[in-house]
């Protein structure tokens, strides 16, 4: 389409009264070769009125502005003359020419709007060249009519532009043996469906030699555009959509966004703090949604820094070669020298929110809850069994993915959903490996982990993957009753043995801990026995005023046992697996099953 009336010289193509007004895209030809091929291109359309009939040029205006009156392009020109003197045969005549004569062409760019829809919806709006077959059988094989000529070495059907199920993003997917780079990133094409994101409020994108910047336009932003968008994606992929708080980390790009190496800062309104840096949630040139963990250590602990960084990169090759899904895995490191030594840790995965986000007023269904502690002591069982000690489980360190909020009341579902309810063990970087040779960890009161959830022993003497599983309990009955099962006050952890005088602050510890265990053992029932179980067992130590107490904490290993031979729930689903043949750590990423949790 062209604008309206030659004498609108101010007619915005993009404006609230424009027939692009609900365009989300706009791919504009950046260089000489990519303007003049689509100044061919419109010529191509005008040969023929589109609205006579002929299906292919009828379906390639469709994604086409065009301005009403040519303009020469200095670039252009120079491509052109430079071609003609190239391929002439008299080369020394064509030299005596001093001012090329100027080549007047159409501007414009392509736009994708998701009212006007693609062949293929669920691959997206294709790009490519034009094919003389296609056009005598009137049957268009792309959408985005890139170029009419061979010359420029694009593929018939070259790529495809579309929207990331995960992030909403605009992306690039390429066809087999095809070549395309985004923002400097040169798509893999050696089997075809690679894919690259664009998330940058204006990305360079090359299909050969041809080069474009593709824009996110100002109706993308708003709220119509928003939900224009969710109902296309709504009718390729189902109820199989990430939860809000999950896309709150991938808002539409804006000319503020930053990036670190190769990833893209996205969610910078999200930005949190780490046992030992900032945390911000990041999009990877394929689109992955990641996390960084930005460290600037001080001269005094580069060091130890240092060595936090190779801990976690140790551990994580353990936890990818393992396939353990349940704890954060470190995918990449970025050390950058000079005045200030910075590292960044990328994280994988993002998760939208933590066990803090469950409602205080106990309204989780005990279902969810067994989810989660099932998953966060398959993650501690991992931990344990390799001689780590994670020292600073809490709900902020308890990452929940795909919980959706507003359904947590309601019973978790089986067969699981699409996107099952998955809890991940997050900040690893406070995690501490027992020392060669022994099977325990000095106490170090204050030093790390968080007091309110610290086991007696890990203030008092040694301590082992046990003072997990006490913070874990203490965790969980938060989660089930909406509240910390003890406070302490400005003196700390009463068990801690760096001061003398603490016995009043241990009765009334003991007091406190009498009537939290009457209360787990008052909400008791056949149904919630295997969490409160949990709860109940993980409260354990040798000083306990009640007697059965006293017995030894079981481990993580043994708690997961438990659990799963006590929870009839977690039994259906791991038949369920076992029936199916899913692996139960499985995003199930795709497949439509209820949206439920």
């Amino acid at each position: 389409m062209s604008t309206p009336d030659s004498t609108a010289t101010e007619w915005d193509p993009l404006g609230p009264n424009s027939p692009l007004a609900e365009a989300l895209l706009i791919l504009r030809p950046k260089n000489a070769a990519a303007k003049f091929a689509f100044s061919n291109v419109v010529d191509f359309l005008q040969e023929q009125d589109y609205n006579a009939d002929n299906t292919a040029r009828s379906h390639y205006a469709k994604y086409i502005w065009y301005s009403d009156e040519l303009t020469a392009d200095p670039a252009v020109t120079h491509l052109v003359h430079s071609n003609a003197y190239l391929s002439s045969s008299s080369p020394s005549s064509s030299s005596k020419e001093r001012m090329p004569s100027p080549v007047p062409i159409w501007t414009g760019f392509y736009f994708i709007d998701p009212k006007v829809k693609p062949l293929l919806p669920s691959r997206g709006w294709a790009v490519g060249r034009l094919s003389s077959k296609s056009l005598t059988l009137e049957k268009p094989v792309v959408d985005l009519l890139l170029t009419t000529s061979r010359r420029n070495r694009v593929a018939r059907r070259h790529a495809c532009l579309t929207f990331a199920q995960e992030t909403r993003m605009a992306c690039v997917k390429v066809e087999p043996r095809a070549a395309a780079t985004v923002n400097n990133y040169t798509i893999p094409s050696s089997h075809g469906g690679n894919t690259a994101v664009c998330a940058k409020a204006e990305n360079s994108i090359a299909f050969e030699d041809l080069s474009y910047t593709l824009e996110y336009t100002n109706y993308c932003r708003t709220t119509e555009g928003r939900q224009t968008l969710e109902v296309f994606l709504a009718d390729i992929y189902g109820d199989d959509q990430p939860t809000e708080d999950a896309l709150s980390a991938t808002p539409t790009p804006n000319v503020t966004t930053q990036t670190i190496g190769s990833y893209t800062i996205t969610g910078a309104n999200l930005i949190g703090m780490g046992t030992y840096g900032r945390v911000k949630p990041a999009t990877g040139p394929q689109g992955n949604v990641v996390v960084i963990k930005s460290m600037v250590p001080t001269r005094g602990n580069l060091q130890f820094v240092r060595s936090k960084v190779n801990m976690v990169r140790s551990l994580s090759r353990m936890l990818e070669r393992e396939h353990q899904k349940n704890v954060l895995t470190c995918i990449d490191v970025m050390h950058m020298e000079g005045k200030v030594d910075e590292f960044h840790l990328v994280l994988e995965p993002f998760v939208e929110n933590t066990l803090m986000a469950l409602p205080k007023q106990s309204q989780t269904h005990w279902t969810k809850l067994e989810i989660i502690l099932c998953d966060c002591l398959q993650g501690l069982s991992f931990l344990h069994a390799h001689n780590f000690v994670h020292t600073d489980i809490k709900p902020p360190n308890i990452g929940l993915k795909n919980l959706t909020r507003s359904l947590v009341s309601q019973t978790a579902s089986c067969p699981p959903p699409a996107r099952r309810l998955t809890a991940i063990i997050l900040d690893i970087d406070s995690i501490i490996p027992i020392p060669a040779n022994r099977t325990t960890i000095p106490a170090q009161p204050g030093t790390n982990g968080t007091i309110g959830f610290h086991s007696p022993e890990q203030e008092r003497t040694e301590f082992d993957g046990t003072a997990d599983i006490w913070a874990l309990g203490v965790c969980m009955y938060r989660a089930v009753f909406g509240e910390l099962p003890w406070r302490f006050g400005a003196l700390g952890n009463p068990w801690n043995n760096m001061g003398d005088g603490r016995g009043i602050e241990k009765i009334a510890f003991h007091e406190k801990y009498s009537v939290v265990m009457r209360k787990v053992g008052e909400k008791r029932c056949d149904e919630m026995a295997a969490l409160l179980d949990f709860i109940i067992d993980s409260f354990r130590f040798s000083e306990a005023a009640i007697e059965s107490q006293k017995q030894p904490r079981p481990s993580s290993a043994e708690s997961l046992r438990a659990l799963i031979g006590k929870s009839e729930f977690l039994k259906m689903r791991a038949k369920w697996q076992e029936e199916t043949g899913e692996p139960p750590e499985s995003a199930q990423i795709g497949l439509k099953r209820p949206a439920g949790q």
